[in-house]
């Protein structure tokens, strides 16, 4: 009797088949919920996993795919930019291989994709720096712009 219960088990398994998530998909599900106490938590069903915390006591926790990888991909300058250090501890540093214009404009958005810092900063030598002390450590997508010029790459906070 064995026998058979446990050969309708495994003929059951492997008839069984899985739904397929492809790398366009965001989020399939999810929510967000604030506890008695004031904290936000975000939660998603989707791809890779993800979750961290910030001096907001915003949780994120779940499974989720960035679309940063599409965005990073449409750089088509001739100018060549460098991040560095990347990871950083409070500035970040990019250079130009030549001159993008006068002056950089800086956006930096959370894995959530909110706006978290927004500059103009003096090109002085084909090289800025960017103060961000005061953010959490995290990742950070970070978008370059001036004139024609047009840049974006993933920073991480330490």
């Amino acid at each position: 009797m064995r026998v058979i219960i446990l050969f309708l088990i495994f003929i059951t398994c492997s008839q069984a088949t899985a739904q397929v998530l492809h790398h366009e998909m965001v989020s399939s599900q999810g929510g967000a919920v604030v506890t008695p106490v004031g904290y936000k938590v975000n939660y998603t069903i989707g791809q890779s996993v993800i979750g961290t915390a910030s001096n907001g006591f915003t949780i994120q926790q779940g499974f989720q795919q960035s679309n940063w990888g599409s965005i990073i991909k449409n750089n088509n300058n001739t100018i060549t930019t460098t991040a560095f250090p990347n990871p950083f501890v409070e500035t970040i540093s990019f250079a130009f291989s030549s001159s993008p214009g006068e002056t950089i404009n800086v956006v930096v958005y959370d894995i959530l994709g909110r706006l978290i810092h927004s500059v103009t900063l003096p090109n002085e030598s084909n090289k800025i720096k960017l103060n961000l002390s005061w953010i959490p450590s995290a990742e950070y997508l970070v978008k370059l712009t001036s004139g024609d010029y047009e840049y974006s790459t993933q920073i991480i906070k330490n």
